[in-house]
């Protein structure tokens, strides 16, 4: 049987992450593995956050989604319907969530891929940031 090699979605959920949100989104572009998205949820962002983002908006891997109007008064429920609005874009077979300021190892989606496929009857993997 022939391995396939996954569509993997990278959502990122930021809010006023302006000092961190460059290295993230670098650090999900800069992927050893290839077949990915990224779709970028900006949740009303003061800072400088958003004209960041934008810069970004040339890539065709990258989608971006900017909230212009807060849903919640929770910070966790606006991040879960960030997450939730970058779900309804995504077209990833594995999805990922990556916070406005983490970032993701350069071979993080090739061992996720590698897991998914030896491990088929696995239907989520979690990790905690070293």
């Amino acid at each position: 049987m022939k391995k396939k090699n996954y569509k993997i979605s990278i959502l990122i959920t930021n809010f006023n992450k302006f000092k961190f949100i460059k290295k993230t989104i670098l650090s999900a572009m800069n992927q050893k593995y290839k077949n990915y998205e990224i779709i970028i949820f900006d949740d009303c962002s003061t800072d400088r956050s958003i004209k960041i983002i934008q810069e970004f908006k040339k890539f065709k891997k990258i989608k971006t989604i900017i909230n212009k109007k807060k849903k919640f008064k929770s910070a966790a429920l606006n991040q879960i319907n960030g997450v939730l609005q970058g779900f309804k874009k995504s077209k990833g077979d594995i999805i990922c969530l990556l916070d406005g300021d983490d970032y993701f190892h350069p071979k993080k989606l090739i061992k996720i891929n590698k897991y998914f496929l030896n491990n088929k009857s696995v239907k989520s993997v979690f990790n905690f940031p070293k």
